[in-house]
């Protein structure tokens, strides 16, 4: 059905949009709702609870995820436990959209990808134009309400486009956008982000290593064009008269400081330790949660850690949250989905997973749309074996 395709092109462009505060429902949200509204209308239910069967784990992680919150807002009187349920429900329901359109059209993977394509073209043009936000004076959201959002989101939407990319992904075109997304994520200084493109830039480059040493003449036209792309990138940063956007800024001493920052925590060297500034500490001193789960909410219940808030990391915030049935069932799922991917597919989700760990990204529909993507990918690498 061409309108589904044609939702999920509109959400991924509206998806850096915040017109209002996180976690209310924005515009993106919106549409993705009319189209899950749409696909249950069209689609019989055999069809749905086929996918929910295939997903069974996920299925199943969400109940516990229901009943968990559903106990202590109960037991403390607090509704925001319940309002952390919706946003899983509403990850369910994304699975389901996304399952649906990559399986049901063919153009499906073509049009996600020039759509996050645009997405990331449009971010880079508000920047030039100086009209995108910042926090703190120096680091850059975009459209966003905080600079890991919207790093978050450019890592993510190279990660589609170059996955989504079913020829060989070592092209012009990608690299570009790699180049865009280096650059947009820098300027954001989440350093969650950096360490994630590092390592799928290292990863990467393997790679590509094995690649050209098998065929030097073939992939040197696009090493040079890949060269000419960059200096392009840098005159054009060179020339732009915006104070927000010019060559002093594209090395950016803040981006060095809050690496050395984060490096300091780390070693224990810091005032406070990285492990503290996570909310890590709440798993070191309430350990009885990982086994059957804090709830999601009412933080300053944990007035012995250094801060009130979420633990910012994604499994190990399902763990503190709900408990180690639950997430075993999630990890499974996960596993089971990645399981068979090559190495120049699973680079990707290697540094989504570890950047997983700085920030929780459970609450975002991508998070759980690019792992049902693996499934689709491990097909085409199955037809294209048969096709050899």
């Amino acid at each position: 059905m061409k309108i589904l395709p044609g939702l999920l092109f509109l959400y991924i462009l509206t998806k850096p949009f915040y017109f209002w505060e996180s976690g209310l429902p924005q515009v993106s949200d919106f549409i993705l709702l009319v189209g899950i509204a749409v696909a249950f209308i069209v689609y019989k239910p055999k069809k749905i609870n086929l996918i929910l069967k295939k997903n069974m784990h996920f299925v199943l992680f969400l109940v516990f995820v229901m009943l968990i919150n559903l106990l202590y807002s109960i037991y403390h009187s607090e509704i925001s436990f319940n309002l952390r349920t919706l946003y899983y429900i509403f990850d369910m329901l994304g699975i389901l959209l996304f399952t649906i359109v990559l399986d049901d059209n063919r153009n499906a993977k073509s049009i996600l990808r020039k759509a996050f394509m645009l997405a990331l073209i449009m971010q880079l043009i508000i920047l030039v134009a100086g009209v995108g936000r910042y926090i703190a004076g120096y680091r850059y959201m975009g459209t966003f309400n905080d600079p890991n959002q919207f790093a978050y989101f450019c890592l993510l939407s190279y990660s589609f486009i170059y996955l989504l990319d079913g020829k060989d992904r070592l092209n012009i075109f990608n690299l570009i956008f790699l180049l865009i997304t280096i650059f947009l994520i820098i300027k954001s200084s989440s350093t969650g982000m950096i360490a994630g493109v590092a390592i799928f830039i290292v990863l990467f480059a393997i790679n590509i290593i094995k690649k050209i040493k098998s065929n030097l003449k073939k992939y040197m036209p696009k090493i040079i064009i890949l060269s000419l792309a960059a200096m392009c990138v840098l005159a054009v940063v060179a020339i732009n008269p915006n104070t927000h956007f010019s060559i002093n800024n594209l090395v950016d001493t803040n981006v060095a400081l809050r690496l050395n920052q984060k490096a300091e925590r780390a070693s224990g060297a810091g005032s406070i330790s990285l492990w503290e500034e996570r909310g890590y500490d709440k798993i070191a001193y309430h350990p009885q949660y990982t086994l059957f789960g804090a709830g999601e909410g009412k933080y300053d219940r944990f007035q012995d850690t250094y801060h009130q808030a979420e633990l910012h990391a994604t499994i190990p915030s399902i763990l503190f949250c709900y408990g180690i049935i639950p997430t075993l069932l999630i990890v499974i799922w996960g596993y089971k989905k990645l399981k068979g991917l090559r190495l120049e597919e699973l680079c990707v989700y290697i540094a989504l997973l570890v950047e997983s760990f700085t920030l929780v990204n459970s609450r975002q529909v991508l998070f759980w749309a690019i792992i049902i993507l693996a499934e689709f990918l491990k097909h085409n690498n199955k037809e294209k074996q048969q096709d050899e």
